[in-house]
């Protein structure tokens, strides 16, 4: 059993020669110039080649240390198998390291770097491996320079593991620096944000209160646009429902051509709260107009007048809604019927669940 472990581990010892060599000839010597662009994927080797080498490397240093290799380390149990799992795993990531600096083209000594940490080191360790693992206990033993090897050894992976640490440490550092920056910058933009917000605000509160009573109503309906604030918003909505003759005003705009205009008139009835019964008539009329609209279009989609089938039918349900359930149910069956009518499927059914759900009784979402 004990000689087919030992041709096992230097079966792996002599696989882990191979993926060393051909990372040398992959590499050029570590001379290579990487390549741009796709062909840069093909670097993968340079992680590959070396980290089963030293898997393999691993399993035969395992083996050596069950056939009693590294009694020479420590006679506590456990103690050799924990130092070797440590020196090898050390060892590995530093001459992956290497090899992977090899490839930066613009550092210092990339070349001699690569040959020491990706050549010469894992052949090194091969041959120290392979030694222990097929001499006998008495030669082993009676070897001086073994110890102070892997001092050297044991120390090479030591600062390797030390300098991972430091690696994450600053790396933290760094990261932590960064969010720390991002942070004040979130905040200089946020705040920078709120003062254009305020600034703009100010702005359009000037605007609307130095417009005249007998301005245009629908100069007035631009300031409950969604580029407006809440808060102006309601100052609009204050502002209109005290002008004079609004309830005409409002018929008047209702009789525009464009639904679109007309939806900004609702849009006024939607957020202006309880509406004022007044308007009950024009809103009516305005759905009216709405169906021959959809009717109209949906023969001739040039005619351009529906700039969104759902959007302008949940515009004037929403306000609509407002005077109560089901209050214009006639009138809105009318616009079923005629959105109904419209040729492309997904608008038609999304503009006729809308209409469906004020239809049940049930309220419209915004």
């Amino acid at each position: 059993m004990k000689t087919l472990l030992a041709g096992l581990g230097t079966a792996a010892l002599g696989v882990a020669v191979l993926f060393t060599l051909l990372l040398a000839l992959t590499t050029e010597l570590f001379t290579l110039r990487p390549p741009g662009g796709p062909d840069s994927m093909g670097l993968f080797v340079v992680f590959l080649f070396p980290a089963a080498a030293w898997l393999l490397v691993l399993f035969g240093a395992l083996v050596c240390v069950g056939r009693g290799g590294f009694d020479w380390v420590s006679r506590s149990p456990g103690i050799p198998t924990l130092a070797v799992l440590g020196s090898v795993v050390g060892l590995g990531i530093l001459s992956v390291a290497a090899a992977v600096y090899s490839l930066e083209v613009r550092m210092p000594l990339r070349t001699p770097a690569g040959l020491a940490g990706g050549l010469l080191l894992p052949l090194f360790v091969i041959g120290l491996i392979g030694f222990l693992l097929w001499t006998k206990p008495a030669v082993v033993a009676a070897s001086r320079w073994l110890r102070p090897t892997g001092a050297v050894l044991a120390s090479l992976a030591s600062l390797t593991f030390c300098g991972c640490f430091v690696a994450f440490v600053m790396s933290s550092v760094e990261d932590a620096r960064r969010a720390e920056e991002g942070r004040i910058a979130d905040e200089a933009r946020q705040a920078e944000t709120r003062a254009e917000d305020a600034k703009r605000e100010k702005a359009q509160d000037a605007e609307l209160a130095a417009l005249p009573d007998d301005a245009p109503i629908e100069v007035f309906l631009t300031h409950l646009f969604i580029d407006k604030s809440e808060a102006h918003q309601r100052k609009a909505v204050e502002r209109i429902r005290a002008l004079p003759d609004l309830t005409a005003r409002l018929e008047a705009r209702l009789e525009h051509p464009e639904p679109l205009q007309r939806e900004y008139v609702l849009n006024f009835v939607k957020m202006s709260g309880t509406p004022d019964p007044s308007w009950e008539p024009a809103v009516r009329k305005s759905i009216v107009r709405l169906a021959a609209d959809y009717r109209a279009e949906a023969k001739d989609l040039s005619l351009g007048k529906i700039t969104h089938v759902k959007g302008l039918a949940w515009g004037t349900l929403l306000a609509a809604q407002t005077f109560g359930p089901r209050r214009f149910e006639a009138e809105v069956r009318e616009l079923r019927q005629a959105v109904a009518t419209w040729p492309n499927e997904d608008p038609r059914n999304d503009a006729l669940g809308v209409i469906d759900l004020y239809l049940e009784g049930k309220p419209v979402p915004e």
